[in-house]
């Protein structure tokens, strides 16, 4: 079974949580929603007399959440209606339930928004207390959504260096390209150096590796070719742009004496061989995607 279908739901937490601020919060009217692919769409609603909430999709900037997520911290209003520091792209949603006050809480793991937690109220004003309840419970889904990401961080750690232990040694190329491509992803800082270790355990000095003569990027970005990653991919995944990929795998292949990129991965032995002196005159270079 994989690590993502071993986490419990985090919409599932979010709508347990919305239910208990609407019990804490007589009349009220609480609902939510998690950040995936950089949009927050409502899931969790509680309270509501209509389904029309489910509809909201924000992103940063956008209506009163959007200036939440954007300055990562409450806001609240007392009159949505006549609010004029927010845009009013879900007038429709909000007004159509008779909301008048409305009040949310950014869910901040790691400095990341990962969601979006509301109350809003059919009268004119929400006391202080009701907005601090309401960042509390904001922090304690974040707290919650950290653990299981450090767990789901620790199992792929013991299910990545698991199967680097049983891997057959001509498996063991693809297995490095795999442990360098998961530490990217994780979030834990030290689980990724772990990561990294497994996959390139020979000593780096000044970013280099002594048994190839690349950079630490320059491995990365081959592991990445090596899984069949495009460019746009593998900016997204090391966090660079296209064009830095782009120079990354053109120095790669020069060092490796490689035509294609494909043969430098080869050359590399899957991040991990080691270089040859290039001809002189360098090597042509080929098409990039």
């Amino acid at each position: 079974m994989s690590v993502d279908l071993m986490r419990p739901s985090d919409i599932a937490l979010l709508k347990q949580t919305s239910r208990e601020v609407r019990q804490a919060i007589r009349g009220a009217v609480s609902f939510g929603g998690l950040n995936e692919n950089g949009k927050v769409r409502i899931t969790a609603v509680s309270g509501a007399e209509r389904k029309t909430l489910t509809s909201i999709v924000l992103a940063p900037s956008r209506g009163l959440g959007g200036r939440s997520w954007e300055i990562g911290k409450p806001l609240t209003v007392d009159d949505y209606a006549t609010a004029d520091d927010i845009t009013h792209d879900f007038d429709d949603q909000i007004l159509g339930e008779g909301i008048v006050s409305l009040a949310v809480a950014p869910i901040i793991v790691r400095r990341i928004v990962r969601g979006l937690l509301y109350v809003g109220a059919r009268s004119s004003s929400q006391s202080s207390e009701v907005i601090q309840f309401l960042e509390h419970q904001a922090k304690r889904v974040a707290h919650e959504m950290n653990i299981r990401d450090q767990v789901d961080d620790r199992l792929r750690l013991l299910c990545a260096a698991e199967l680097a232990e049983r891997a057959a040694p001509a498996d063991l190329g693809q297995i490095h390209a795999r442990l360098r491509e998961i530490a990217h992803r994780v979030s834990d800082p030290l689980i990724a150096a772990e990561l990294r270790e497994l996959a390139a355990p020979a000593e780096v000095v000044d970013g280099h590796g002594p048994a190839d003569g690349l950079t630490v990027r320059q491995i990365d970005t081959l592991a990445l070719v090596g899984l069949g990653l495009k460019n746009a991919e593998i900016a997204e995944r090391l966090g660079l742009s296209v064009p830095t990929v782009k120079s990354y795998l053109r120095q790669a292949m020069a060092r490796l004496h490689a035509t294609t990129r494909q043969a430098a991965v080869v050359e590399a032995g899957g991040g991990g061989g080691r270089a040859r002196p290039p001809r002189r005159g360098g090597a042509p270079m080929s098409a990039w995607g």
